[in-house]
């Protein structure tokens, strides 16, 4: 059968292992199979997925695609996309640190609170912030702001202000990582800011709340605060600053600045141990998220198939819930892949039920929303 596209990708982990991903397009142009595989190590286990296309897109349009085309357009995506996350042409050594195609490090990220048995007091608090990761280094002289995904962030009101930083020698250039952020707006409405300049998007302020060093993050807050003070003594910093951190001793008084971050509009509380090192490109057991969902019951008023998984050979299950003010939203199907494919199959017996839906707050159009980045959490509730 003629292969039409082939690609093969590495990763350093954060384990230390460099594992493999690859993705094939075969067939005609009628009918074709894309298969996708990975391997967490060079000589571990293989995982094949495949994905089969017999219809094309668009059919009758300008922009109609053939099933092999599809195939091709979609491998093509997903090769961008590990790109992004830092997966290079080229073996690299293993135990190298991960980078961008930029060739920044990449963010640490956080585990959710409640997954972490063992902590050590005292912690960092902070106010989570809703808003656009950032990062800045410099490269060639030139700072440069960057998203998680490695993508090129241009606002000139923050990126003057660290590049005057840089050109007096105050900052080494470092990646420093933080939060693109607007008090009250909502995360679309930052992104859009980002995204396509205008007079509004100088009201974007650039919270810094970590930097890449090796030492504990007790240290590195404080490199930061020199760094601020630096700044604000040389008049240099109107639109960055550190984010303030509070010291709690106990879990009560996590509760309590958790308790205070929501009454003032904040998503949440990140917490930090400060002996932790700063660890790019994992998620790190020194940061952690504290998020309060709600919950409410929504009408189910349909059912319909979501993408499904060839390997398995399962449908999932998508179901579409109706908001008391008449807004319809969708939800995948609650539970395992089995679960799924069963609620695929006789999800129309639910129609008129109520599910009940995790979410952190309403988007702008009325529906539960996870802020537009996070899945859904689905709780199916039987009763009538």
């Amino acid at each position: 059968m003629q292969t039409h596209f082939e690609k093969t990708l590495y990763k350093a982990h954060s384990s230390g292992a460099v594992g493999s991903w690859s993705v094939v397009v075969t067939g005609e142009d009628k009918m074709a199979t894309m298969v996708v595989s990975s391997r967490k190590k060079l000589d571990g286990a293989e995982v094949k997925t495949p994905t089969e296309y017999n219809k094309g897109k668009n059919i009758g349009r300008a922009n109609e695609t053939s099933p092999l085309q599809q195939a091709i357009l979609e491998a093509e995506s997903k090769v961008k996309l590990k790109l992004d996350k830092g997966y290079v042409d080229e073996i690299p050594k293993a135990g190298s640190v991960a980078t961008n195609t930029l060739g920044f490090i990449q963010p640490m990220t956080a585990h959710p609170a409640e997954k972490v048995k063992n902590v050590t007091f005292p912690l960092g608090v902070q106010p989570k912030l809703d808003g656009h990761r950032c990062l800045a280094g410099v490269k060639d002289g030139i700072v440069v702001m960057y998203s998680r995904q490695g993508k090129v962030i241009n606002l000139p009101h923050i990126l003057n202000e660290l590049q005057a930083l840089y050109d007096k020698g105050e900052w080494s250039g470092r990646v420093i990582d933080g939060e693109l952020y607007l008090h009250g707006e909502v995360l679309q409405s930052i992104s859009s800011l980002i995204k396509k300049l205008k007079p509004e998007s100088e009201n974007l302020h650039y919270h810094v709340y970590d930097i890449d060093m090796d030492s504990c993050y007790r240290d590195r807050y404080q490199a930061l605060k020199s760094l601020e003070t630096v700044a604000d003594n040389c008049a240099i910093k109107s639109h960055w600053s550190v984010l303030g951190t509070t010291v709690a001793d106990t879990q009560e008084q996590v509760d309590a600045l958790h308790a205070k971050h929501l009454s003032e509009g904040y998503e949440g509380s990140m917490l930090r141990q400060f002996d932790m090192p700063y660890e790019s490109g994992m998620r790190s057991k020194g940061l952690l998220k504290k998020k309060d969902f709600s919950d409410d019951e929504f009408t189910i008023i349909g059912i319909s198939k979501g993408k499904p998984n060839i390997r398995l050979g399962l449908e999932v299950g998508i179901y579409e819930c109706q908001t008391k003010d008449g807004k319809k939203f969708t939800v995948t199907a609650p539970g395992n892949a089995q679960e799924r494919h069963e609620h695929a199959q006789n999800g129309h017996k639910n129609i008129g039920r109520s599910l009940t839906v995790k979410y952190f707050n309403y988007t702008p159009d009325g529906v539960p929303s996870c802020q537009w980045r996070f899945v859904f959490e689905k709780i199916f509730n039987s009763s009538r």
